[in-house]
């Protein structure tokens, strides 16, 4: 096993100072510090700017030494995972990306101490889930294994523990590899019981299916489907009786065809033999006996449906006068009863009723025609949310509802509903590039602030009215 640059525990500083700033539609982790950054390994991530690490620039102000770290369009993790829970999927992409910044930081003779992989310096590109991470040498005391130990705290929490069993125990036979030290940081999907070539293939097997999916969602929705005439039977009896007189006119014909033969044959130009007239007589004379015993036997039928009734029976009056007088005491008690209870429209008003909350599209945005929408309902212009905590976004796959627009982040906001009081609602910016406002005020990365009753929600350009009634 190759050996990692370790720092020591002394490098913690107890003056830094952690923000976020926005600037230029450009969004900042900011640390700051006392201690002059002069680490020949800070130059070496500028000169550069290896992958899976944060683009950073420095400063010094009034004896103030500060890093800004690039975030744009990224997640905190320890956000992330508090809106959706982790699979066994997600926890080997984190592993996978650690073991990548571990090369990486060992291939620039960085201090692999320094990077911090706790949940909260961990940023993810939400659409292709990979990690960017913090590299910082008076941020705290911590060691790579102990950071490692904490994040897999964080996993074990947030974890969907309604999984198979297999995958939950398999969860905590690695984090018990991880409490001893048990692994290598360099390939940490070792744990699993797997190359990262096999992760590769599983990965994008799991792609093309997750594509098949959606293609076979897409065909559904372009299927019309086939509405088949209602069948009547009425209409059939009407063609039967229609195709029915048509056959004793046949019969007549024929019939008369054999007479005329039999007993006027000079009206006919043919030399026809008398058997064959004798013969056409026959049959036309049994077409019409058929046909008027079909009719016959099709008229009874519909007499016979015509006439059926349904049989019912009628309860005899009762006349027992001790029952009437039970009867009658027992209604009287109900009546006392009903009396003593509140009605259910006096409780309805006496009652306090819960508020909720309504997100209006108003007319005066910039952006013009709009596609809102959630999974089961398109071209809303009003947002009701029916569960918390609710993330408004442009990803689909990851938010309660789409606003599809590019001035809008994947995740660009989330509404909380606080549960001990059931009339506030708040709002919290998920470090959304164009920013979310309240009455034209910008909130800060990861700021929430409450919603009242006509406040202007703003998400960029697109702006809401708040109804909470």
């Amino acid at each position: 096993m190759r050996q990692l640059i370790r720092g020591g525990k002394d490098l913690g500083s107890d003056n830094i100072n952690v923000r976020y700033e926005h600037q230029n539609n450009s969004n900042y982790l900011v640390i700051e510090d006392e201690k002059e950054y002069e680490d020949y390994q800070y130059k070496m991530l500028r000169r550069n700017k290896p992958d899976h690490f944060l683009k950073m620039s420095m400063y010094s102000v009034n004896n103030k030494y500060g890093i800004y770290y690039d975030i744009t369009s990224k997640q905190q993790v320890s956000k992330f995972y508090e809106y959706g829970k982790m699979t066994m999927d997600d926890v080997k992409s984190i592993c996978i990306n650690i073991s990548e910044i571990v090369r990486i930081a060992d291939d620039y003779m960085l201090d692999i101490d320094h990077v911090k992989i706790e949940p909260k310096y961990i940023y993810m590109d939400v659409g292709t889930k990979k990690l960017y991470f913090v590299y910082h040498t008076n941020l705290n005391s911590y060691t790579f294994n102990e950071s490692l130990k904490m994040l897999f705290e964080f996993i074990l929490e947030h974890f969907d523990h309604s999984l198979d069993k297999q995958c939950i125990v398999k969860l905590y036979e690695i984090y018990q590899k991880v409490l001893v030290g048990d692994y290598d940081p360099f390939n940490l999907i070792k744990m699993f019981g797997m190359s990262e070539k096999q992760w590769d293939d599983e990965k994008i097997a799991s792609q093309e299916i997750s594509e098949e999916k959606r293609e076979i969602k897409r065909e559904i929705k372009r299927e019309i489907p086939t509405v088949f005439p209602e069948q009547i039977l009425v209409d059939k009896e009407e063609r039967q009786e229609k195709s029915l007189s048509q056959i004793p006119i046949a019969g007549a014909l024929i019939m008369f065809f054999g007479l005329i033969n039999m007993f006027l044959p000079d009206m006919i130009p043919l030399n026809i033999p008398a058997m064959v007239s004798f013969a056409c007589t026959g049959a036309g004379a049994g077409i019409l006996f058929y046909t008027f015993k079909k009719k016959k036997s099709y008229a009874d039928t519909v007499t016979s449906v015509e006439k059926e009734e349904i049989p019912y029976a009628i309860k005899e009056e009762v006349k027992d006068n001790n029952l009437v007088n039970k009867t009658k005491n027992v209604s009287d008690m109900y009546d006392d009863l009903c009396n003593e209870t509140m009605l259910l429209s006096d409780f309805i008003g006496s009652a306090r009723k819960k508020k909720k909350l309504k997100l209006h599209l108003m007319d005066d945005n910039l952006i013009g025609e709009l596609d809102i929408h959630t999974s089961d309902e398109h071209n809303i212009r009003s947002i009701a949310m029916n569960k918390y905590p609710y993330i408004i976004g442009s990803l689909e796959k990851m938010s309660d509802v789409v606003v599809n627009a590019q001035v809008i982040s994947r995740m660009h906001c989330c509404v909380y509903h606080e549960s001990n009081q059931e009339d506030i609602y708040s709002i919290e910016d998920l470090n959304a590039t164009n920013g979310t406002y309240i009455n034209g005020e910008r909130l800060n990365n990861h700021e929430k602030k409450q919603l009242c009753n006509g406040d202007i929600l703003k998400l960029a350009a697109i702006a809401f009215k708040v109804e909470i009634s």
